[in-house]
């Protein structure tokens, strides 16, 4: 029975970090503006399971007119971030089942990334 602590303490540690990535995985969104209310006005990304990249954005680069928004619907099983490569929009670690959704009203390629798995990248290109 002495050594019942030892072998529970690897238990206690997994609970932490499941409690803390849980504490991240509050769905996020950062949409405003015309065009963001209607289904058809939101462009669908979703994070999926990739083995070769630990994650995948499908599709990898998507299209929207500009002041629509793009939204990305979490499905893999570990969190994900949608980080801008210039820092104009960031998701945060978010869980599976989380989404985020960003209004892009000005046209250009928005590339951006996963801070967690970096290589994981996408695109959005804005007409």
């Amino acid at each position: 029975m002495a050594h019942a602590p030892r072998r529970l303490a690897p238990v206690f540690v997994a609970l932490m970090l499941l409690a803390s990535f849980s504490a991240c995985s509050t769905p996020t969104s950062s949409s405003t503006g015309p065009g963001a209310s209607t289904q058809e006005a939101v462009v669908k990304v979703a994070i999926v399971s990739d083995p070769a990249t630990i994650g995948a954005y499908s599709p990898p680069t998507a299209t929207a007119k500009a002041g629509r928004s793009v939204e990305w619907s979490f499905r893999d099983v570990v969190p994900h971030t949608v980080t801008a490569d210039g820092g104009g929009f960031d998701s945060g670690v978010t869980s599976p089942g989380g989404t985020f959704r960003h209004l892009f009203d000005q046209p250009g390629t928005y590339p951006y990334h996963c801070a967690i798995h970096p290589q994981m990248h996408g695109a959005v290109v804005v007409q």
